[in-house]
């Protein structure tokens, strides 16, 4: 397919890709697909064949499992610019473990498993791209997991909370990326849990809430506030 101009300064701005030069990303390109995704709709399904991976231009993708009385766990929702299912490439598994289904209109293109694989192995400094982003999220699902093991409702909610306002670059305000429901279901909370914490929050002047938008007032109050 033809890379837009600006999809390829987005998808040259992530590691996965930025080692690959022009001959080997058209290769790559010819190959994917541009997805223009509903909200609600499936790009693919647990224990489906995991031919792809996928990066999100814009809009959010929640990936996750149901657990066996039929209950929704979310394990991620992944933004813009992000890149998801690539470390099926490297497990023995043929299958997706997880499901993923679109939360808003999303932009995500899809990306042969085989064909970026045949670069990997061509290309030594794209094997080490590869490798850090797998080592970086190892880390993340250690640190999460030993969030919602070891910590109580409102750390989770605290700590989601400075993760968000960590990731926006300076602003003391951000837009919660998912319904409170779901972020509830990634923290393991009930979604009333969630809200009486955010309403202690507002309570204390720590936080100002107008749907989705959340401003921190006092970082540091938030931060101790656990």
């Amino acid at each position: 397919m033809v890379l837009h101009r600006v999809h390829n300064q987005i998808l040259r701005s992530h590691h996965l890709f930025e080692p690959l030069n022009d001959e080997q990303m058209d290769e790559l390109m010819s190959s994917s697909q541009l997805l223009n995704l509903d909200k609600g709709d499936n790009l693919f399904h647990q224990g489906e064949p995991a031919h792809s991976f996928y990066f999100v231009i814009s809009g959010a993708i929640k990936v996750y499992r149901l657990t066996p009385d039929g209950q929704e766990k979310v394990f991620e929702v992944i933004g813009n610019r992000q890149t998801f299912a690539e470390a099926m490439m490297l497990m023995d598994t043929p299958n997706y473990v997880a499901s993923a289904q679109a939360v808003c209109p999303s932009q995500v293109y899809r990306f042969s498993n085989t064909a970026y694989m045949r670069l990997l192995e061509a290309n030594q400094r794209l094997s080490f791209a590869l490798l850090g982003k797998l080592s970086v999220r190892l880390h993340q699902r250690i640190n999460e997991i030993e969030t919602l093991s070891l910590k109580n409702a409102t750390h989770r909610v605290v700590r989601y909370l400075m993760t968000q306002l960590a990731r926006n670059n300076g602003s003391n305000s951000f837009e919660l990326p998912m319904a409170k429901q779901l972020i509830a279901g990634h923290l393991s909370i009930q979604p009333e849990t969630f809200s009486r914490i955010i309403r202690r929050l507002i309570d204390e002047s720590i936080i100002t809430q107008e749907g989705r938008q959340i401003a921190i007032l006092d970082p540091q109050r938030l931060e101790q506030f656990e």
